[in-house]
């Protein structure tokens, strides 16, 4: 089979006492994910999942927002690379 979507997040320790992380935080390497991703072909999607929130007005969004550059920085940087 093929996946088609990827939920891409990070988090800090492991079930049951884990923290949400920004994806360029936690416990796993983003990086080295999607470097295996890539080698791999993957065509599918990668969605932002569980990103903290921001000590600002937008707080969620401006998560999101930073899961999303991050994301496209990595995904840039590889495809020059």
């Amino acid at each position: 089979g093929r996946i088609g979507y990827i939920h891409f997040r990070n988090v800090i320790g492991k079930v049951p006492h884990y923290r949400e992380a920004f994806v360029d935080e936690g416990d796993l390497d983003m990086v080295r994910i999607i470097q295996i991703l890539k080698k791999n072909n993957y065509e599918g999607v990668l969605i932002p999942d569980h990103t903290p929130e921001m000590s600002t007005a937008s707080g969620w969004h401006a998560g999101m927002a930073f899961a999303l550059g991050y994301m496209r920085g990595v995904i840039q940087t590889l495809e020059r690379s």
